[in-house]
Parts: structure tokens; C-alpha cells; sequence
């Protein structure tokens, strides 16, 4: 069984800068938390709290308790206290589109020369952890987490502003890099970062709220004083059970958040090969679902917003969700009954409203429910069905009509919708993609019933012909989801093309690139790339947010492979300029295992921009056709009045030898 080794830090009485309150009670409860759920033989925890945590402490517990986690551990750092920011070293501002760093306190930041924890440094830390194969999951409960504080100026106990964990960017004496851990400067090396991109060390990142919010405390509900964002989680968990995931939990904490605490918004990161699905703490503590939660004015909420595909309701048209209790699909055997109906009422850019339906059974809010969906409103993409077996041709079109959710069986094509064909002949079947080809690797066997057959034939035939079924229904289920994220965007939102995407010529690995560079002309939304020779074209990857507000940007990269990457996901200023991959160049080339006859490839570039955070690893995909080989690899209650919370951009890029 997978072990737990766990940091736990909590500082209420700081040296140098103004002391907190709730914190020591907040990991108090956490530790409490853990000692509860988790068997004593695979829990390993140490305490930091006060004048304990100081920075050498901290980073001592990364290097020699959270260390001895091996492959297929956790290893968890939860901070509860201070955060704050600081100037980013010049050599590393293609890293940071804000100029700034993210920090966390050690309870002897600003003594002397006792600097913040910076993130830079934070990632070292994890990177030397998760480099053994364990799973590192860190959660902060300060201000600007969203990164890597509360403010203790509000006292109100009756307001939602509550009181911030905040306190004011350093003011002392600049860093520069030789103040950092030799492991950071070593990791985001400039010339390192040239040649291979930033670093990504595998992590799960949850924070109590964006980078330009505040994590709020409040003075006397409940007593002592806690964290809005710690109590939330400690009620997530307990709700949810061992079959939670990562992404499940921050669904759950934001509804509670928001219930209690103004302008914050708590938030998911997930980098490398760790993944938001994966169950919280291995299972000690809580099937990749959508979640269905309450807040305190009884409206469920489901974790799927306009961003993850989520159509908005019109005239006509709606959404269904069936309402399932959680652990219904844990258990295996006979198909789990939902418990009740629902539809989708209002889209935000991460979740929707629901209304029951009329006979479900009423639901209990203190519990977090699953939810499936049944039907959209707006369909991706249409499957055609036809052949030259009568019997395959039906079994089929009748199993890709049952588990149609991201697409719909058709007679024939339409002008609007992406249109696919499955050809049955000679005794298999395959995929022939909108231009009528057949799509690499999508080919089965199909073995119609003949009902002439003795029993023993029929149920082999039958069984073989469900599992070609159901590598049918996988692959048109993942089409759906590509041409989904592909084809997505909102109407007449004044966001669409607000962060423009632009390839900036480059060498091999090239370093120090002028930010004033001239990009590839752009033709109508393309641009066209050619090998120098067998040399595949180098590229910077530069976005502009030309709109008037700070945007949350995720910058995808769906292949004509249907596999989708995520290339930037990050805050960008108004008006500011920033960089995939911290600007290192990388090549568009042409996948070899599609052979030396095939000449292009196709990419189209994809930004989704909004004005409060999603979650942008949720639109991954794997590459359908063939392993992935390119370089390339709301916060109001209230719903907008109008489209403009999101928007998005694309640039369709074709690269030819």
C-alpha cells in the first residue's frame, strides 16, 4: 500500500512581519485530519509550526523527510501562513509574464539575509522529491498561491472579506541569482532552459486562491480563528470518500470557498506526468467524474464549464445529467442506477448550474454527488455508419447510438457538423476521417451474429463483436472531444482573438531571442511552414494579450493526430507579452511514423482566454492514431450578463517538407 509522508507548516507568530492567527489551528486540523483517515503503518508526518518553521527547517523536511518517499508514495506539503511576491531576477523573466515571483514566509523570512521561499526554489525542491517516482501533492493556504498570503487589515467578523493571509512584497535589499538555491539556479539555467525548455518537475498544485487574491481568515466562526480555504478542505475530504480525485476536491473546496469568503478562488495545477484524476492520497482519503456539489443557497453545481465544452442552454436544446451517488461505479458488476435527473440551467467558464428534475430524490448538501452526462445541447461531430454487411452495419450504428454523448449516428452529412464515416467491408471495419480517408490504426474486425449459428458460435461472435463496438465507441468519443476543443468558442464575445498567437522564426535551440522579432505572417488564421532540407522549422511561441484585463490563458496544441497538448497555461497582464515554453524554440515537424509518402502535417494553435481561472490540463488528449511524437507535445455567484467572460484564438499552422 502506497505510503504518505507529509510536511505540515503553520506560522501564526512571524519575526520580521506581521503576525497571523489561524494558521497553527488550521494545520492542527489538517494533522488531526490525516491521523483519522490514514492507517498509523503508512502514514510518516512531521510538524512545523512557528518558530520551528524556519526556511532551513522547511527545506530540510523537503531533502530528508519528504525524500524518503519512494515510487508510488505521496509525498504532501501543506503551508498555511504567509505568501508574498517579489522582482524576478532579470535572467528570468521570459519565466514570469508578471515580473514577479511567488513566495512563501518561513517564520524567519526577513531577518538579515534570510530570504522568502521563492517558487522557483519551491519547484527544486519538489523536482529533487518527485524525481524517485512519488507522487508530490503541495497545498497552500496564502495569499497569491495561485503561484506559490492573508491580509490582516479587515476584522469584521460578519463580512466575507474575512482577513487576508497576505503581507507587502519584499522591500529589502533585490535577489539576485546567486541568492537562490544552487538546485533552483541549476534548474532554470538560462542556457539550460534554451536547450531543453523550463523544467516541469510532476507535481499537484492546489492553492487557496489566485495569483492576485487573498487567502481570508475569519476572527470568530468558527473559534479560533481559520482559514476559509483549510476548513473547506477538511469538509471536502471528509465528504467526498476514498474514491475522490484530485480534481473532485478543488471542485468541492471552491463551492465551500465561495460560500464563505469574497474574491477567492481556489485553484488545481498539474504538471509533468502527474495527473488531476488521480485519486487524492491514493485513496486514503477519497473514477475520473464530474462532481455535483451544493453551496449555501442550495444550487448544485456541476464541474464542467464552457471552457471543458459545456454548451449554454438555448431554446430547446438542453443538457442532461444523471445524478449518481459516489463510490456507484467502484463496486463493478451490474450497471450502477443514477439516483436522479438534472439539466443544465447556467454556464460559467468552470462549471454550470443545475436544476433537478421535478422527481429526483432530494439530494443531501453536505454530500458531493457524481454526474454523468446523458445529453448535450450541441454536438461536435456526426457518425456515419455504412457497408457491405447488413448485420455489422446495424450492430454497430445501434451500439455507437447508445453511448452517443459527444457526437450523433447519422444517415448522412450535414454542412455544419465534422462528419466521420465508419466503412464496414470484407469483414472488418474502419474510420474514414471529414475527407473520406481512411484514419491510421482505426481499423477492426467485425464479427456479425449469424443466427444460424449454434449457441457457442453466437455468444463468441457476439462478445468479439462488443468489443469492436466498443473500440468504435472510445474512438468516436475521443473525436468528439477533439473537434469540441478545435471547433469551441463562444458567440460574440469580445474576448475572441483578444491574446494573439504568433511563431517567431528561430534557430536550432536558440537562445536570447529579441522580443521584437517579426513573427510568420499570418493569412487568414494560417501559417505555412517549410523544412530547410530534413531540418524541421524552429519556432518561438509568443502570446499578446491585447485586451484591457488580466486574462488567464491556456494555449493548446491539437494535432491532425487528434491528440490536444497544453503548451501555456498562466496569467497574462493587460497589455503584456508572454512566452510558451519560457520562449525556448522548439520544431513543428512531421511525425515519422507516418512514413516518408506523407508531406504535411497540420496543427492548429488554440488559445482559451477568460477573466477567472480554469482548469486548462482537463483538455489533454492523447494522440488517437499514434503514439505522440511531435516536440510539440468564475468567481461571482452571479453569472455574466453577457458571452465576454472567455473567448478564444486560433491559428491553423501547416508545415511542409
Amino acid at each position: 500500500m502506497p505510503r504518505i509522508h507529509a510536511l505540515l507548516v503553520g506560522i501564526n507568530e512571524y519575526t520580521a512581519v506581521g503576525a497571523l492567527h489561524g494558521c497553527v489551528a488550521d494545520i492542527t486540523a489538517v494533522e488531526a485530519l490525516l491521523r483519522a483517515r490514514i492507517p498509523a503503518d503508512t502514514l510518516e508526518m512531521k510538524v512545523l509550526r512557528d518558530a520551528e518553521a524556519t526556511r532551513a527547517a522547511i527545506i530540510d523536511g523537503f531533502r530528508t523527510h519528504l525524500a524518503r518517499a519512494t515510487a508510488d508514495d505521496v509525498a504532501l506539503f501543506y503551508f498555511c501562513g504567509h505568501g508574498s511576491e517579489e522582482k524576478c531576477p532579470p535572467e528570468w523573466l521570459l519565466l514570469e509574464p508578471s515580473g514577479r515571483n511567488q513566495t512563501i514566509l518561513p517564520v524567519d523570512a526577513r531577518v538579515g539575509e534570510t530570504f522568502d521561499l521563492a517558487d522557483k526554489e519551491m519547484s527544486a525542491l519538489i523536482h529533487d522529491v518527485a524525481k524517485s517516482g512519488a507522487q508530490v501533492v503541495t497545498l497552500f493556504d496564502s495569499c497569491h498561491s495561485g503561484g506559490v498570503t492573508r491580509n490582516i487589515d479587515d476584522d469584521d467578523e460578519d463580512s466575507r472579506a474575512g482577513v487576508a493571509r497576505m503581507t507587502a512584497a519584499t522591500k529589502g535589499r533585490a535577489r539576485t541569482l546567486a541568492d537562490y538555491l544552487e538546485l533552483a539556479r541549476e534548474m532554470y539555467d538560462p542556457a539550460r532552459i534554451a536547450d531543453s525548455g523550463p523544467p516541469e518537475p510532476s507535481h499537484i498544485a492546489i492553492a487557496a486562491c489566485q495569483h492576485d487574491e487573498t487567502a481570508k481568515e475569519f476572527p470568530k466562526h468558527p473559534t479560533p480563528r481559520r482559514g476559509a480555504f483549510t476548513l473547506a478542505f477538511e469538509e471536502a475530504v471528509k465528504a467526498l470518500g476514498p474514491s475522490a480525485t484530485y480534481t473532485d476536491l478543488v471542485t468541492a473546496i471552491r463551492t465551500k470557498v465561495r460560500d464563505r469568503a469574497e474574491d477567492q478562488l481556489p485553484n488545481l495545477s498539474v504538471t509533468g506526468s502527474a495527473s488531476g484524476s488521480t485519486l487524492f492520497l491514493a485513496g486514503h482519503a477519497g473514477r475520473r467524474d464530474l462532481t455535483i456539489t451544493a453551496d449555501a443557497k442550495g444550487v448544485w453545481w456541476l464541474s464542467m464549464g464552457a471552457v471543458d465544452g459545456m454548451p449554454t442552454p438555448s431554446a430547446g436544446q438542453l443538457t442532461e445529467i444523471a445524478i449518481y451517488e459516489r463510490g456507484a461505479f467502484d463496486a463493478g458488476g451490474a450497471a450502477a442506477q443514477p439516483i436522479g435527473q438534472a439539466t443544465v440551467d447556467q454556464v460559467l467558464e468552470d462549471r454550470a448550474s443545475l436544476r433537478l428534475a421535478a422527481s429526483a430524490a432530494p439530494l443531501d448538501s453536505a454530500k458531493s454527488y457524481i454526474g454523468t452526462i446523458t445529453r448535450l445541447s450541441s454536438l461536435p461531430l456526426h457518425v456515419i455508419v455504412d457497408g457491405d454487411d447488413a448485420i455489422a452495419v446495424v450492430t454497430l450504428r445501434e451500439a455507437l447510438g447508445r453511448s452517443a454523448v459527444w457526437y450523433a449516428v447519422v444517415e448522412s452529412a450535414g454542412p455544419a457538423v465534422p462528419t466521420v464515416t465508419v466503412r464496414v467491408a470484407n469483414g472488418s471495419a474502419t474510420i474514414l476521417d471529414v475527407a473520406g480517408m481512411p484514419m491510421q490504426n482505426l481499423a477492426f474486425k467485425v464479427h456479425a451474429v449469424d443466427a444460424t449459428a449454434d449457441a457457442a458460435a453466437r455468444d463468441q461472435a457476439a462478445r468479439a463483436m462488443t468489443a469492436s463496438a466498443n473500440a468504435f465507441v472510445d474512438a468516436c468519443t475521443h473525436l468528439g472531444t477533439w473537434f469540441g476543443t478545435r471547433d469551441r468558442t463562444p458567440l460574440a464575445s469580445t474576448l475572441n482573438g483578444a491574446v494573439t498567437i504568433e511563431l517567431v522564426p528561430a534557430a536550432a535551440k536558440e537562445a536570447g531571442i529579441p522580443v521584437d522579432r517579426p513573427a510568420h505572417l499570418a493569412t487568414d488564421g494560417a501559417v505555412a511552414l517549410k523544412y530547410s532540407g530534413a531540418e524541421p522549422p524552429w519556432v518561438q511561441f509568443r502570446l499578446r494579450n491585447t485586451a484591457a484585463v488580466r486574462l488567464y490563458v491556456a494555449l493548446v496544441n491539437l494535432t491532425d493526430s487528434y491528440g490536444c497538448s497544453v503548451m501555456f497555461e498562466d496569467w497574462i497582464p493587460a497589455g503584456a507579452t508572454a512566452f510558451a515554453y519560457a520562449g525556448a524554440p522548439k520544431r513543428l515537424r512531421i511525425p515519422d511514423w507516418r512514413g516518408p509518402a506523407v508531406s504535411s502535417a497540420t496543427d492548429w494553435l488554440k488559445v482559451f482566454a477568460s477573466k477567472g481561472q480554469f482548469a486548462g490540463a482537463q483538455l489533454k488528449l492523447a494522440s488517437l492514431l499514434a503514439p505522440a511524437t511531435r516536440e510539440v507535445d468564475e468567481e461571482d455567484d452571479e453569472p455574466p450578463t453577457d458571452s465576454s467572460f472567455w473567448g478564444t484564438t486560433t491559428l491553423r499552422v501547416e508545415t511542409r517538407r
